[in-house]
């Protein structure tokens, strides 16, 4: 409890002093969600006080220790309880289990015990997603002069911020780009056979879709459909063979069930009818 306090006003006195990081621009810092970033301190050649880490609010100090004696270290923002750490020799700030509500200016204020001056690092942190495989949906109408109007549409499932979209077309070795996530084209019969891929990128990945031939969709309109209907058929088929060997299974089970069942009783009814003969018999008979 003492140690907390202490490091509390220590916090308030480092209010007082000056600071020459005044004016520099922040480091900018990408970062992958959920996973781990390190930012990195460089501390000057005097004797270190103690360095203050922050980031919206105080987040930390840190105490180097002395003659060999570990560093005395108060995390103080619990959102970062259990998920921080202060790598040696310089302290710099490892963040693990990134999320979005990291993302922002960070600042470490190293001071001095040979001065009353303070030197001043800034980082600002982005924290983004890696980006799945992009989808791509296809819409198309052939005109009555034969040509066939495209518009691909690319998607990234969760994409986030700072998304960019791009397109790389091919055909007889010849490749052309576009940018942005709508392709608008044309394709008659007598062109060269394309094929269009979609790329998507953000700060920290970068994925391409799977090549889509636009031949394909205007010469047969059911292409977009053949593939998924020929799965499901093969699927519902499948299903369908599976339901009636289990009826089988099953009515079969229950008739022999009813047979076990019932043979107990077929066997007494039968001696019943024996015993029922044999005493009708010397009844019958002539005096």
């Amino acid at each position: 409890m003492c140690a907390f306090t202490w490091l509390l006003l220590l916090l308030l006195l480092q209010e007082a002093k000056g600071d020459s990081g005044d004016g520099v621009d922040p480091e900018e810092v990408v970062a992958v969600l959920h996973e781990s970033i390190s930012l990195p301190l460089e501390i000057p050649l005097e004797e270190v006080e103690n360095i203050i880490w922050s980031s919206h609010k105080s987040l930390a100090t840190v105490v180097p220790g002395k003659e060999g004696h570990p560093a005395t270290i108060m995390v103080i923002n619990p959102h970062y309880q259990g998920r921080v750490s202060f790598l040696d020799p310089s302290y710099s700030l490892h963040i693990s289990n990134l999320s979005w509500e990291d993302s922002g200016l960070y600042q470490a204020q190293v001071n001095l015990r040979t001065s009353q001056t303070s030197t001043m690092q800034q980082y600002n942190l982005h924290v983004y997603r890696r980006l799945s495989e992009p989808q791509i949906t296809v819409n198309f109408e052939i005109s009555g002069e034969g040509a066939c109007n495209m518009s691909l549409v690319c998607s990234v499932e969760k994409a986030g911020m700072d998304v960019t979209y791009s397109w790389l077309s091919s055909g007889d070795s010849a490749y052309t780009s576009h940018e942005g996530p709508v392709l608008s084209t044309s394709w008659r019969p007598e062109d060269n056979a394309l094929s269009y891929t979609c790329r998507a990128s953000n700060p920290v990945s970068n994925v391409s879709s799977h090549p889509i031939p636009a031949g394909s969709f205007c010469a047969d309109p059911n292409y977009a459909s053949e593939k998924p209907s020929t799965a499901f058929c093969l699927l519902a088929k499948g299903l369908l063979v599976l339901l009636l060997l289990v009826i089988l299974a099953t009515v079969l089970w229950v008739i022999r069930a009813q047979k076990r069942r019932e043979m107990p009783r077929m066997k007494k009814l039968m001696r019943n009818r024996m015993k029922l003969r044999k005493k009708a018999k010397p009844a019958s008979s002539p005096a």
